[in-house]
C-alpha cells in the first residue's frame, strides 16, 4: 500500500474542494463538520460503485467519476478527517416548509434513527442531520424515494431511507427539510445587499 506525500494529498483535497467548497455555483455539498464515519463509508462506497452507477442520478454519477482520483486506501481516512475536522459553514435557507407539520413527520418517522436533535446513530447507519445544507437534504429525500440512491443491494442505510422515502410527497419532504434545519441545522447565513437572495423551493 503506497503512501502519498502530502502535496498529492493537499492536490486532492483541493481538487475535491472544487465542488465542495462554496465558490461554485453548480457544487456539491458542504462537508464541513460532517461525521468522520459517515464520509469514510460514502467514499467508500463511491470508490466501489455502490454509489454513482446510475447515470439518472447526475451529481452522483459525476462523484463516482471523481471518486477514481481516490487511488489509495489511506486517502480515505485523510479526507474523511480533513473536511470533519473543519468548521460547519453557515448556510442559505432555501427550504421553506410548516415547521409544525415537519416537526410531527420527524417524529413519527425520524426520530428513532437520527435522534431527538438530529444527532444520528452511527450504530444505526443513521448520520447526523445537522451539517446538511436544505437543498441538499431535500434532493437528496427525493432521490431516496425515486430509488435514485439507496438502490444497490450493498448499501444498506441507503436501502433503509429508500424505503422510508417511498409515500412521502414533495409537501412532506419540504416541511420535514424545513423543520430539521430550523430546530438543529447549519446556522443561517447572515447576506449583505449586495448577495443575491436565492428564491426558497
Amino acid at each position: 500500500m503506497k503512501v502519498q506525500s502530502s502535496e498529492k494529498r493537499e492536490a486532492l483535497v483541493a481538487s475535491c474542494v472544487v465542488c465542495h467548497g462554496v465558490q461554485e455555483a453548480q457544487r456539491g455539498p458542504i462537508l464541513n463538520g460532517m461525521e468522520n464515519w459517515y464520509l469514510r463509508d460514502q467514499i467508500n462506497k463511491f470508490r466501489s460503485g455502490i454509489r454513482g452507477n446510475n447515470p439518472e442520478n447526475r451529481s452522483e454519477h459525476l462523484m463516482g467519476i471523481g471518486a477514481k482520483s481516490i487511488t489509495e486506501d489511506l486517502d480515505v481516512p485523510y479526507l474523511a478527517y480533513w473536511f470533519s475536522s473543519k468548521e460547519p459553514v453557515p448556510a442559505i435557507r432555501t427550504i421553506r416548509g410548516d415547521l409544525e407539520l415537519g416537526k410531527d413527520l420527524y417524529q413519527r418517522r425520524c426520530v428513532s434513527c437520527h435522534g431527538e436533535k438530529g444527532e444520528g446513530n452511527q450504530k444505526l447507519i443513521s448520520p447526523s442531520l445537522t451539517h446538511l445544507e436544505g437543498w441538499y437534504f431535500y434532493q437528496q429525500m427525493r432521490k431516496f424515494r425515486e430509488g435514485k440512491r439507496g438502490y444497490h443491494p450493498r448499501d444498506e442505510g441507503g436501502r433503509v431511507m429508500s424505503a422510508a422515502s417511498k409515500d412521502l410527497s414533495d409537501y412532506d419532504i419540504k416541511n420535514l427539510v424545513a423543520y430539521c434545519v430550523e430546530a438543529f441545522g447549519l446556522p443561517e447565513v447572515e447576506l449583505t445587499k449586495s448577495d443575491p437572495s436565492p428564491k426558497p423551493f
